[in-house]
């Protein structure tokens, strides 16, 4: 055999020798293969299948807190919280057995606690505040809306403060802690037998007897009555105590001798405000030219307090050309008062309404024809226009008979609780 042929056989044997390997591995490589891919295969079969939800539920409670403006009602702002009409007249239904929703007052807090699932918003619970002391709410329980109602339970403490006035009433005041509607209702008092711009000194005295109430915690919640007030100016002494005699719709103020303090007319239907413009001829601010004046101006901030000069009618309220924002009442024995530029009307107050006097109607404004915040003030008397400010009126009523014994009976205990307060101080 030669050395070629000898070469050639090794070679082939090689070549066969290496395909054998190749065949063995190829098939035990796809053996394995197949063994993971089944085994692969059942563990996934045998897991649990996982299952995923289309749709998240987005669920939350929302709180919205609303004050009604003037002439909204509760049912608009039920609807700003985007309730559904069907849950607003359940809710209304059911309140209204609690309160007239008709006489909720502007600045009334209104809160509202709805659910929202995926932007859909029903009611939770719904919460009236009408007044400082009393809550009415409206709770979903079982699908169904219950009504309730909480009030505070408060205390009545009596005060009395003997002070000297020093630059006004208002300043003195306060320096003891008399609350802003004890000491507007001590000035409206007066209002009829005294010029507070001009009567009033330093080291005039004043004395006032009054009430108030207070919480578990002793925190002030509301002013009370007043039971008595005095001021001294120089040698007049001018005293008041409170009573109601019978048949009266309103509680009044007599003095010792049982002489109503009551006048008609108020000069001065607005407290804390400075007589900026008289009664007579004077150049007109805005229009340049002479024009008789025939009404009193009262500067004052937007916004003050104005009251009704006395009980009457709502004769007009609305706006009244160059005067603006006006209301006129209609008083009896001929008298009427108008109440220009003011910014806004106090609530419920609409043609023929009646109003007692000293209730507040409106608020201080600049609308109209006018150069600032003020009230024009003005008063007719059997259709033309007099000086509000030296007009005469009839003094209040004098009680008599059973009347008087009761008042006197009254003023004697005032003055003894006075004595026991006075000599604690």
């Amino acid at each position: 055999m030669t050395f070629f042929n000898r070469n050639q056989i090794i070679l082939s044997l090689s070549f066969i020798f290496l395909i054998g390997i190749s065949y063995f591995l190829s098939i035990s490589f796809g053996e394995n293969l197949a063994r993971e891919k089944k085994i692969s295969k059942k563990i996934i079969a045998d897991e649990d299948p996982i299952h995923i939800k289309e749709k998240l539920e987005i669920d939350f409670t929302h709180v919205q807190r609303y004050y009604l403006q003037e002439g909204e009602t509760f049912t608009g702002a039920l609807k700003q919280a985007d309730l559904e009409d069907e849950e607003i007249n359940d809710v209304i239904n059911i309140i209204s057995e609690k309160i007239d929703l008709r006489k909720l007052k502007v600045g009334t807090l209104i809160e509202t606690y709805t659910k929202s699932i995926n932007d859909k918003k029903t009611i939770n619970e719904i919460i009236i505040y009408p007044d400082i002391e009393k809550k009415i709410y409206v709770q979903k329980v079982n699908n169904e809306f219950v009504v309730g109602e909480d009030k505070k339970k408060l205390f009545s403490k009596l005060k009395f403060y003997e002070v000297e006035i020093h630059n006004s009433i208002y300043e003195s005041l306060k320096k003891v802690d008399t609350p802003d509607e004890v000491i507007m209702e001590f000035v409206q008092l007066y209002s009829f037998d005294i010029d507070f711009q001009r009567d009033i000194r330093n080291g005039n005295k004043i004395k006032i007897f009054f009430d108030i109430y207070t919480d578990l915690q002793n925190n002030y919640i509301k002013s009370g009555k007043i039971y008595f007030s005095e001021i001294i100016l120089n040698d007049e002494i001018y005293e008041l105590y409170r009573f109601q005699s019978g048949g009266d719709e309103f509680v009044e103020y007599f003095s010792r001798e049982g002489k109503c303090a009551t006048k008609a007319l108020m000069k001065t239907p607005i407290n804390g405000a400075r007589l900026s413009s008289g009664f007579g001829m004077r150049k007109h601010p805005i229009l340049g030219y002479n024009k008789k004046h025939q009404g009193v101006d009262f500067a004052a901030p937007t916004g003050t307090p104005i009251m009704a000069a006395g009980t009457g009618h709502v004769e007009f309220v609305g706006n009244n050309g160059g005067a603006g924002k006006y209301i006129r009442i209609k008083h009896l024995n001929g008298y009427k008062t108008s109440y220009s530029h003011l910014s806004e009307y106090a609530s419920g107050i609409k043609k023929n309404v009646k109003v007692r006097q000293g209730q507040v109607i409106g608020f201080v404004g600049n609308t109209g024809l006018s150069t600032g915040p003020h009230l024009h003030y003005e008063v007719i008397f059997n259709g033309k226009r007099i000086n509000p400010m030296k007009m005469k009126l009839p003094s209040g009523k004098q009680l008599k008979g059973k009347n008087l014994e009761i008042f006197l009976a009254e003023k004697d205990r005032i003055n003894s609780e006075l004595s026991i307060l006075s000599s604690m101080n």
